[in-house]
């Protein structure tokens, strides 16, 4: 009964000395910044993105992978670093201020009072993650003008190929598709104004 006891108290601390496994947070970022505007440079027009609507599966910190035979497997240490419905209007943000100099380029939730010439309605259908393989972007966008017309709008896919495992590389290709959505409403924007 003694020996039990000994290897029970040594197995509970072992137990406790034991590390945690650490949470790991992620963030989107732009392939490269915007350019800087000149001091005192008035913009010739205004663009709001966002705001962008998610599946509700993915409406979460956790990344959500795709991993078979599962639709989805909750990472619960691989977070997001914001909420997805703030960071993906953030990023396509950067990628459409970098190519339209011209304009001055927010996402929704940082324009307050001041209205925007166009808005960006994005609704994000897949934002899917398959460890090691790929990740798949597809959104449905429209551009609104002023008055609340819509202007353009146009479905996009992207697929990038992920050749490294773990959460980082799936992480940058991301960022790469939503540079690439950010380069398709760039140049419909451009074609408007």
């Amino acid at each position: 009964m003694k020996l039990r006891s000994v290897l029970l108290i040594s197995l509970v601390m072992l137990a406790a000395c034991a590390s945690p496994v650490k949470t790991r947070y992620h963030m989107l970022s732009g392939e490269s910044p915007a350019p800087a505007k000149a001091v005192g440079e008035t913009p010739e027009y205004r663009v709001a993105i966002g705001p962008a609507t998610i599946p509700e599966a993915l409406d979460r910190q956790q990344i959500v992978l795709s991993i078979a035979p599962n639709p989805y497997v909750i990472s619960d240490n691989e977070r997001w670093s914001e909420p997805l419905k703030r960071e993906i209007p953030r990023v396509i943000a950067e990628a459409v201020g970098q190519r339209l100099p011209r304009a001055q380029v927010a996402a929704h939730v940082q324009y307050s009072g001041q209205g925007a010439d166009y808005q960006v309605l994005i609704d994000v259908i897949r934002f899917e993650s398959v460890p090691g393989k790929s990740i798949t972007l597809e959104a449905t966008w429209s551009v609104r003008n002023r008055a609340g017309e819509r202007v353009s709008e146009a479905r996009s896919v992207f697929v990038e190929q992920v050749d490294a495992p773990g959460i980082s590389p799936l992480v940058t290709a991301h960022a790469k598709a939503l540079d690439n959505l950010g380069q398709e409403i760039a140049a419909s924007l451009d074609s408007l104004y």
